[in-house]
């Protein structure tokens, strides 16, 4: 059988996936790892993602730290704090780094980093810009602005983060709705701000947006842990999980990207 498959299949992909990037002399990339003690979990404890990951999905965690250690290549940079989440790494490092950026993820989190000067890559042969967006997500999210996600998922929650909806079976275009009208300043939307929209809403509109209201706390941790900010700390510090002992096959390849320096 393959060594691909046999050993941290995940990293060997990761190693192809590298490659084929650094193959381009003007790219720089940016592995951004994910923290334990996390905003999410902060706030909701270890029922936050907690049965997201199969058993299986554990083999890349397992060798990720040595993977990271024996990377010795100046055009990637490996960023990590324990503090955060890899989207929250990913969001700041697309509004604090200069020039065109390609973010490589399949997290709808992640979108509210599109820019003019930032696309995603979703690992499904699909490429979103801030216009394709619009596009192909317009029924999904009904047609709302990246920046204003955050205030629809914290009301209809998401399951994939064990965020549960603060109203039950809180209907998701009237979520839209108000996403899409409130004022808002990137801080999580106020009760007053909620009441001030509610007066031209239907009479059934209103009854949820007051059972929204007296839910506000609940909406409020949703918000706070679905919303990216740029992180004033340092997200370079080191990647201090256990190592294991990796395959001579699979060093090889670690070998081959530290090589690929030359084309930069």
């Amino acid at each position: 059988m393959s060594h691909v498959w046999t050993e941290y299949p995940e990293l060997h992909f990761l190693c192809k996936k590298i490659e084929s990037l650094l193959s381009r002399k003007d790219v720089d990339l940016y592995l951004c790892l994910d923290g334990c003690a996390i905003k999410g979990r902060r706030l909701l404890g270890e029922k936050y993602k907690q049965g997201r990951r199969q058993e299986g999905s554990y083999n890349v965690y397992k060798g990720l730290a040595s993977f990271v250690h024996l990377l010795n290549n100046s055009r990637i940079h490996v960023c990590y704090n324990n503090e955060y989440e890899s989207d929250e790494l990913i969001y700041t490092l697309s509004r604090t780094l200069e020039g065109r950026k390609k973010i490589i993820s399949g997290d709808k989190d992640i979108f509210q980093a599109l820019a003019k000067d930032v696309i995603i890559d979703n690992g499904k042969e699909l490429v979103i810009t801030e216009e394709s967006y619009k596009i192909d997500y317009a029924d999904k999210f009904f047609e709302l602005n990246p920046d204003r996600l955050p205030i629809f998922r914290a009301i209809v929650g998401d399951a994939s983060d064990t965020l549960k909806p603060p109203v039950s079976r809180f209907p998701k275009k009237l979520a839209a709705k108000i996403a899409a009208e409130v004022d808002y300043n990137g801080e999580v939307p106020s009760i007053d701000q909620l009441k001030s929209i509610s007066k031209d809403y239907s009479t059934s509109e209103v009854k949820q947006i007051h059972k929204l209201i007296d839910a506000y706390e609940s909406f409020s941790i949703n918000f706070d842990i679905m919303k990216l900010n740029v992180i004033q700390d340092d997200i370079n510090k080191y990647y201090d999980h256990s190592e294991v002992e990796l395959s001579d096959f699979l060093k090889s390849k670690i070998e081959r990207l530290n090589s690929l320096w030359l084309l930069g």
